[in-house]
């Protein structure tokens, strides 16, 4: 299950950049109502994130490599 969003992001730009002139091989819908399943990026606090607004930051593993 946690697979689940890199595969939908995957299919999404397979969609998006690889479809046939017919459209893609595949759809995604929600069972519950049958709409579209759209892959998006949201931070813990549920707000939709874009690309440019995402920013890296050190992480409490990052070392710096001892100068040679």
């Amino acid at each position: 299950m946690d697979l689940v969003p890199a595969v939908m992001g995957l299919l999404q730009w397979g969609d998006r950049y690889r479809a046939t002139p017919e459209g893609p091989a595949m759809l995604s819908r929600h069972r519950g109502c049958g709409a579209h399943v759209d892959a998006q990026v949201s931070c813990e606090e549920g707000h939709a994130v874009r690309p440019e607004d995402i920013e890296s930051i050190p992480g409490p593993a990052f070392r710096l490599r001892p100068a040679e």
